[in-house]
């Protein structure tokens, strides 16, 4: 599971996303307003961890904008203020849950696991790109009334691509992505696994494409189906 965290603290920042990591997270950790929009905008993750005091207040400019803009990721928000209209203020910029500082490392980590399995509910459990569906409960891949079993390392490759589509998704996030599955990827063993993904889509006729942007990683789009695979 992949978190932005934005907190304007760089030692708490710093000590959380360390907590977070050894409990299995893979985190993007943001000082600054601008700093964490664009990494909300440009990198996929399953949810934000965000301080409401950034910046004087400025964690819900950033949560209003980022709804505005489409988007729904879950969203936590961090804060010192206990009062309860405080508390409301944050829900109703589009907030899912928050948190009062100081708090106890678990709960964040319980909260954030049970704000990544909210969304499925609220979104569904298929993600679709070109003729293409996938299938998140039963990690199945569609197109064309046939079906395709993956591994889960191949689910992670392809949800990745799917929730991200026509943005480059770098080798080391695809890493990061499935360092659960094993203590490294190499980039050996990601082009292995991503040209499973290629042949498979392609063996479907799914009608998405991924391309391979060198020296930064790869783009999946729908578009034509190729013969063969394109880049490393």
């Amino acid at each position: 599971m992949r978190v932005l965290f934005v907190e304007d603290n760089e030692a708490l920042a710093a000590a959380t996303a360390r907590s977070l990591t050894a409990a299995g997270f893979a985190v993007d950790v943001a000082h600054t307003l601008e700093d964490g929009w664009h990494a909300w905008r440009s990198t996929p993750c399953e949810a934000v961890v965000l301080d409401i005091m950034l910046e004087e207040d400025s964690g819900l400019d950033l949560l209003a904008r980022a709804r505005k803009q489409g988007l729904n990721t879950p969203v936590l928000v961090l804060t010192a203020l206990s009062a309860v209209d405080d508390r409301v203020r944050g829900l109703n910029r589009g907030a899912d849950d928050y948190l009062v500082k100081p708090f106890a490392i678990e709960e964040l980590v319980a909260r954030l696991r049970a704000l990544a399995r909210r969304p499925e509910a609220l979104r569904g459990t298929t993600l679709e790109l070109g003729q293409a569906t996938y299938d998140t409960v039963a990690q199945t891949l569609s197109a064309h009334g046939r079906t395709r079993p993956l591994t889960r390392a191949e689910s992670i490759v392809i949800e990745r691509f799917f929730r991200a589509p026509d943005r480059v998704i770098s080798k080391p996030q695809l890493g990061d992505a499935l360092h659960s599955l094993e203590s490294e990827y190499s980039e050996n063993s990601l082009h292995i696994l991503v040209y499973r993904v290629r042949r498979k889509l392609i063996d479907l006729k799914a009608g998405v494409v991924i391309h391979t942007v060198r020296g930064l990683g790869y783009v999946a789009s729908a578009g034509e189906d190729e013969g063969e695979e394109t880049g490393a």
